[in-house]
């Protein structure tokens, strides 16, 4: 009986809201909301939203013509919500009955519960919503299903454009893809990437992030150095190799490349390493080889051309990166 009682005084309630006249709000500074609990947002406030179309619609779960009225606000929010608008709804249940519903039927806007800001709108029936405008006034007021779209539209128009977009530099965009490919840990392409970028003229920002990067990449080159003479000692030639020319090409100039490369003509001239580093190099480039012509048959012919390159670039001196450079001569003459 209680609960029968309940719901006769709500529909009661909705069909009140049908009686009463119309925009008592408009024109009046919104009063500020609250709620017990937040749904799909954090804890939300109007002075907090200053700048931006807000829709505030009062709600309940029992309401069969709020139940109705969701699916048109979830669209609306999915429409305006890119443009700045936000949505609200504000119902005075508890969490136990508002969570599982809302979820049930998709709010996907924020949603305020337990709260009792209705009154301070002099709410008398219910579905309800008011626009607020970014100075903090309500604009418009009424059935959230009649005239609430056209309500935000003259609103988004009253707002000045959004200021156009500044064309970034070129330099900086070039700094910024180094830095997430420092943040990847490929220093080689982010070595590479830097190299690209003129100094000479740069403003003192540009050349503050180079050094930068320079500094990050010469640690990470000394980091390659140290694992260098870690192979070097357990004669693991090869790798040692690697991770020599590793440090060379990651920090080209520095006095890490340098030692990089000095120390790798002597792995060079020793007659137990040199064999062994050589015939690393012919296994590595036959196997980046073999491991390329199992994927080409999924790959675009463009690709293919630069995967060959790259072989051949790595692995000049070997038989598979001089099949690889005859190849990609012949991919990318087929290409043109």
């Amino acid at each position: 009986m209680r609960y029968l009682a309940a719901a006769v005084i709500g529909l009661a309630v909705v069909a009140i809201g049908a009686g009463t006249a119309p925009g008592a709000m408009v024109g009046q500074p919104a009063p500020e909301i609250q709620a017990q609990y937040w749904l799909n947002a954090p804890a939300l406030a109007l002075q907090a939203l200053r700048g931006k179309v807000v829709v505030v619609e009062f709600w309940a779960t029992w309401c069969p013509p709020c139940r109705r009225s969701i699916p048109h606000l979830v669209e609306l929010d999915k429409q305006y919500r890119p443009k700045g608008v936000v949505i609200i709804g504000l119902t005075n249940e508890p969490k136990t009955t508002v969570e599982p519903f809302a979820r049930e039927i998709g709010m996907t806007y924020p949603v305020g519960g337990g709260s009792s800001t209705a009154s301070q709108y002099g709410v008398t029936g219910i579905p309800h919503a008011f626009v607020v405008d970014p100075s903090g006034r309500v604009v418009w007021e009424g059935h959230p299903m009649s005239g609430l779209d056209k309500a935000i539209e003259e609103q988004l128009a009253k707002m000045p454009p959004p200021p156009a977009a500044e064309e970034k530099d070129p330099t900086q965009e070039t700094l910024d893809r180094v830095g997430e490919e420092i943040r990847k840990r490929n220093y080689a392409a982010a070595a590479e990437l830097l190299a690209t970028v003129e100094e000479a003229d740069a403003d003192v920002n540009v050349k503050r992030r180079v050094q930068g990067y320079r500094a990050t990449l010469a640690k990470a080159a000394a980091a390659s150095l140290a694992e260098a003479e870690r192979h070097a000692r357990q004669e693991a030639w090869y790798e040692a190799s690697v991770a020599l020319e590793t440090a060379a090409r990651i920090a080209p100039g520095s006095d890490v490349a340098k030692r990089a490369e000095v120390r790798l003509a002597e792995l060079m001239a020793d007659q137990e390493a040199r064999p062994a580093i050589e015939q690393g190099r012919e296994a590595a480039a036959a196997a980046a080889l073999a491991d390329l012509e199992a994927k080409q048959a999924e790959m675009d012919g463009s690709d293919v051309a630069g995967a060959l390159e790259e072989i051949a670039r790595k692995w000049p001196d070997t038989k598979a990166g001089r099949q690889a450079a005859e190849r990609a001569g012949k991919e990318s003459g087929g290409a043109s």
